[in-house]
């Protein structure tokens, strides 16, 4: 009696076991199509190969600026790269919006920032072209600028890239790249802490005493403490990433503590135009 075989769906070749010993694909069986098996591979993929998920968060939180030093050095295998750190960042956010900080709505970019005198005749005419109502312009544009505004997040770390390169303009050793870099792990701990973590140990506090943490979600408020704390990050993280003086550090680290506010600001611009020409 003649004993079939399975070929590799890959390179072709006769299958002796469940891996394919030219290519090394594996065999699929029913049981790696089922959801649980698609789901314990994706939490295996982030928090358990390799160990990184949880040393880089690590270094993140505790020495700030060492993914920065590591990257700059070389160090690629050891940690998640600055990518996949902000890419995970921004998907826990968007999960758990808790402030919103990124997505604008269509009534603030109208009347609630600097530029909203220049872009309210323009909504306003395009309205009145499209022959519709401007609720049905707020649904269609906010459905857009919500998607938008995950994709265009990558504006916000090229931004302060670049005034990073300003900035050491006369480090002739640094690339614009570990400036990227050292962007990237700084939207990551901003993102994951001030946006995601202390809001929600907040509101956690406030629900469970019922009274007593409203002050934290004052607009005002809250900007002094994330500036503050951006402040102080920002010091160590430049210090440790750059080796630099603490003189350095700190005036350096104010600039770019000062600079998140415009940022934003062009960031929402930006998004206000993707999305308008998308509805």
């Amino acid at each position: 009696m003649e004993v079939q075989t399975e070929n590799c769906p890959a390179c072709g070749i006769s299958l002796h076991g469940q891996f394919c010993h030219q290519c090394g694909e594996k065999k699929v069986s029913p049981k790696d199509k089922n959801l649980r098996q698609f789901f314990e591979e994706l939490i295996a993929s982030i928090f358990v190969a390799d160990g990184k998920f949880f040393k880089t968060i690590k270094l993140l939180v505790s020495q700030p600026g060492e993914l920065t030093r590591s990257f700059i050095k070389g160090v690629r295998k050891k940690y998640l790269s600055p990518v996949q750190l902000f890419f995970f960042a921004n998907l826990i956010y968007f999960i758990f919006p808790l402030i919103s900080t990124f997505n604008t709505s269509l009534s603030i970019q109208m009347t609630g920032l600097p530029y909203s005198s220049l872009i309210r005749p323009v909504v306003e005419e395009r309205v009145q072209n499209m022959n519709i109502s401007m609720e049905e312009f707020r649904l269609s544009f906010e459905k857009k600028s919500e998607s938008n505004a995950k994709l265009l997040l990558i504006v916000l770390v090229i931004m302060q890239g670049a005034v990073l390169r300003l900035l050491y303009w006369k480090r002739k050793d640094l690339y614009f790249l570990d400036f990227l870099a050292e962007s990237a792990y700084f939207y990551s701990f901003y993102i994951l802490i001030f946006l995601v973590l202390v809001p929600g140990i907040f509101l956690f506090l406030k629900n469970y005493f019922n009274s007593g943490f409203g002050w934290f979600f004052n607009e005002i408020s809250l900007s002094i403490i994330f500036f503050i704390a951006i402040w102080v990050y920002g010091f160590f993280q430049m210090k440790r990433a750059f080796q630099i003086t603490k003189w350095e550090s700190a005036w350096k680290s104010l600039v770019l503590a000062l600079w998140v506010i415009p940022s934003f600001i062009i960031y929402r611009f930006i998004l206000f135009w993707f999305s308008y020409w998308m509805v």
